[in-house]
């Protein structure tokens, strides 16, 4: 049985990125590694990189250092892979974006104070709601989401897991993916 993040002090959240060949069944492949090793996966996200035909996958997992690192060299072993790099949470710059749906009639009474307070800016006012935005780390979105819900504000709520800015390391690796294709003449 895999280890639970509440309980254990050694499971940490760990942030794996990969670069792939865009080809049908990548996906299915990195995500069987996690699952063989029970180890659910918290967000994913697949986008495009500036160079044509290749993918960046961010993955986000709790877990052990030791089971990591297995993850890490089981994703390194499939074929279309070009680079997997794994980072701690300490290790880049990360936060979230969320939005709010609030009440207009409440929003009108209290909403100045909670803009400020939360470091909220509002994106959209029309008769039936009001729509807040905020950038921030986990625990600031939820202190908003808290707020408004226990002000009897909050109609709909919505949030990306985290938009991570790495380090230096990453445009290394998609750099010496660009040199490498630019040699073999892809």
């Amino acid at each position: 049985m895999a280890p639970i993040k509440d309980t254990d002090p050694a499971i940490r959240e760990y942030i794996i990125t990969v670069f792939t060949e865009n080809q049908v069944g990548v996906l299915g492949r990195i995500t069987s590694i996690f699952t063989r090793r029970k180890i659910n996966i918290e967000s994913l996200k697949v986008s495009e990189t500036p160079v044509k035909g290749i993918s960046m996958f961010t993955i986000h997992a709790f877990t052990t250092e030791d089971t990591a690192c297995r993850i890490l060299s089981g994703i390194e072993r499939i074929i279309e892979v070009l680079r997997a790099d794994k980072y701690r949470t300490d290790e880049f710059t990360a936060q979230q974006i969320a939005l709010y749906k609030v009440s207009p009639e409440l929003f009108l009474r209290g909403g100045d104070a909670c803009l400020k307070a939360h470091n909220a800016r509002v994106i959209e006012i029309n008769p039936e709601y009001v729509v807040l935005e905020r950038t921030g780390a986990k625990e600031e979105i939820e202190a908003l989401r808290s707020y408004l819900a226990q002000s009897g504000m909050l109609m709909q709520f919505t949030h990306s897991e985290n938009i991570v800015l790495h380090d230096a390391t990453v445009e290394n690796a998609l750099s010496g993916i660009i040199d490498q294709r630019d040699y073999l003449g892809d």
